[in-house]
């Protein structure tokens, strides 16, 4: 926000901040996930036990696991099967995403295509995790859930005050330009704040956290962020910027998108590799919406 916002839009704030409270919290089931993503103890069978108690999460999780996004032979009717397939790190992860897409309904009778956001939230998940596999980062999943929920913020605003949401949207759109420029403009709090907001409050692993606040942002010389973190910040923010620019679903940027040749340097990558990704990311793509439907 501005360094000096008159009282009337500080107390504006403050009543609309407050209802980041009534944002539901993650099923307990999730949660326990989630723990689980952290423990370097836990085994595929803990994450099996903690699903059972869970039917409707478990029942979305095996029919995303079934649809054409996963393309395994063959009908997955438990949880064990499932990890045969997927591995422990995966399958936790899946059951965070499905988590938290389902808590928050598409209603396209709205003024912005919520099935166009989680189509570039899953582009950036999927780019993310490509990227991740290319430079060698040790957990390309754990990317793929820092991608998927990395603009969270902006669904917490539209929860809490549609109406800035959209005006930053319609903004953004008549003057080509990003959410963020907008949203910084209009003094609205950034959606990276308030999308960390709700990470913390539904404990979310800390890479998470920090690819969801610090994706535009040069974390280079920040000592707030662990070392081994930045990595992962790096490259949701370069396969963010991909997805806006290759016009891959809708996220609220109408700047047309452009690359930091830092950002690409620092990972080790060059505009032929990232070529490659995109085609792949492009043909994979075809079953974002598989993926999706079964998620929410």
């Amino acid at each position: 926000m501005a360094d000096s916002p008159d009282k009337t839009q500080i107390e504006r704030w403050r009543v609309v901040l407050e209802k980041l409270n009534d944002i539901p919290t993650l099923p307990i089931v999730a949660t326990k996930v989630t723990e689980l993503i952290n423990d370097p103890n836990s085994s595929s069978g803990d994450i099996a036990d903690v699903l059972k108690k869970d039917q409707v999460l478990t029942a979305k999780v095996l029919k995303l696991i079934n649809s054409p996004y996963y393309g395994i032979p063959g009908e997955v009717t438990d949880v064990k099967r499932a990890l045969a397939y997927l591995g422990f790190n995966t399958l936790a992860q899946l059951v965070l995403s499905v988590s938290v897409i389902s808590m928050f309904k598409s209603d396209e009778n709205s003024n912005f295509s919520m099935q166009a956001f989680w189509k570039h939230a899953l582009g950036t998940a999927m780019t993310s995790e490509a990227i991740a596999k290319k430079t060698g980062y040790p957990k390309p999943e754990e990317c793929f859930t820092c991608g998927l929920l990395h603009d969270i913020g902006k669904i917490v605003l539209y929860e809490i005050s549609p109406n800035d949401f959209i005006n930053i949207v319609r903004t953004a759109e008549r003057e080509k330009l990003s959410f963020t420029e907008v949203e910084r403009r209009l003094e609205v709090p950034a959606h990276g704040y308030l999308g960390e907001y709700i990470a913390n409050k539904w404990r979310l692993p800390m890479v998470i956290r920090m690819a969801i606040r610090y994706h535009h942002t040069d974390v280079t010389n920040m000592e707030t962020i662990l070392e081994s973190m930045k990595p992962a910040v790096r490259i949701v923010s370069l396969a963010n910027q991909l997805m806006v620019k290759e016009a891959i679903g809708y996220s609220g940027n109408a700047s047309g998108g452009q690359l930091s040749a830092d950002l690409v340097k620092q990972l080790g990558l060059d505009d032929k590799m990232l070529a490659m990704i995109v085609e792949k990311i492009k043909g994979d793509m075809d079953n974002a919406g598989s993926f999706l439907r079964s998620a929410a």
